[in-house]
């Protein structure tokens, strides 16, 4: 289960080039999108700092999986409008700054998510797990 959640996030995290911002510039979109993205792992990442119960774990899943599909739409039409994005290789400079972020987000998630490890057979979390994984970023 718990590699199935890393292949996701890996899944999530190739995303990154590919996510709408601010400050102008070509990819001002790509921008704000990976900083809405960035954010939501934080929080996803916080919530899971403080569960202290299977629903708690359950429950920080859900909301983070619910606000991710929001951006899903967003996100596809990004890589289809950015395809030269794909490869995440050279990045213009706002960009790298926002990779970087959700770099270190996704690690502070991997951190948290080991935390919430013993609540991972709770049926509730596994369902929310589910979800998690079905996420497609592609």
């Amino acid at each position: 289960m718990r590699q199935n959640v890393l292949i996701t996030l890996a899944c999530v995290l190739t995303a990154i080039p590919f996510l709408p911002g601010c400050g102008g510039g070509k990819y001002a979109d790509v921008e704000q999108t990976s900083n809405q993205v960035a954010s939501l792992i934080e929080e996803y990442a916080a919530a899971l700092d403080k569960a202290g119960s299977a629903p708690d774990v359950a429950k920080a899943t859900n909301q983070f999986v619910d606000k991710m599909e929001k951006l899903a739409p967003a996100m596809q039409k990004l890589t289809e409008k950015y395809p030269e994005l794909k490869s995440g290789q050279n990045l213009p400079e706002p960009l790298k700054k926002v990779q970087t972020r959700m770099e270190e987000a996704s690690k502070k998630m991997m951190g948290s998510m080991m935390k919430a490890a013993p609540y991972m057979n709770d049926p509730e979390v596994q369902k929310a797990q589910q979800r998690l994984e079905s996420l497609k970023m592609e």
